[in-house]
């Protein structure tokens, strides 16, 4: 089941918009006010937050920068103001939408719909993103391990990274971890051999 929240400090707009997404089969969490959006948002995950853009005590834009920078969930904004300075604001936080009140359920279900979709797109891109920078510190690390192991044992860099390979397979370990194990040892010993 698809999960939103709804932020809008005007409880009659809140109520109807998220009884109309629940008789269309999402679960709708509410919210009042940031403070309260934000703290559902840590403690339920939500596939997209549609905010109200101007709030009482904590704008929709503090919000979604919030939500943005605790990679809490994506977000759209859905407001009676479309001025072009909010939504260059919206953009800016990293909306996915914008749009302006009034709308009813019809209108929103496609614009909700087509933001979880972007939202997913994004999520996998981070993920992929997050795979190959981990997969280039492992490789990093590795070459730093072999180049180490070349110039203590004379090797050259195959029979170097084929001694660390072994290292990490009788350990059972990741190369990575072993490369780690072996560029934190070789620091130690730096530090060591420099204090006084």
């Amino acid at each position: 089941m698809r999960k939103i929240l709804l932020v809008d400090d005007d409880r009659v707009i809140l109520n109807i918009l998220a009884e109309g997404l629940r008789e269309l089969g999402y679960e709708v969490s509410t919210a009042i006010s940031g403070a309260d959006a934000l703290k559902l948002a840590k403690e339920k995950e939500h596939d997209l937050v549609v905010l109200d853009m101007r709030m009482p005590e904590m704008s929709g834009v503090e919000v979604a920068r919030k939500l943005r920078d605790q990679n809490l969930a994506p977000f759209v904004f859905l407001s009676a103001f479309g001025d072009e300075p909010d939504v260059q604001d919206a953009a800016e936080a990293g909306a996915l939408g914008y749009l302006v009140k009034p709308v009813d359920i019809p209108q929103l279900v496609p614009f909700i719909e087509a933001a979880m979709a972007r939202g997913r797109e994004i999520d996998l891109l981070r993920s992929t993103t997050e795979q190959l920078e981990q997969a280039l510190r492992v490789e990093q690390k590795t070459r730093t391990a072999v180049g180490i192991i070349m110039e203590r044992k004379g090797l050259d860099r195959q029979e170097a990274f084929d001694l660390l390979r072994a290292r990490s397979r009788s350990q059972r370990r990741k190369i990575g971890e072993v490369a780690d194990d072996l560029i934190s040892a070789v620091e130690e010993m730096n530090l060591t051999l420099r204090a006084p």
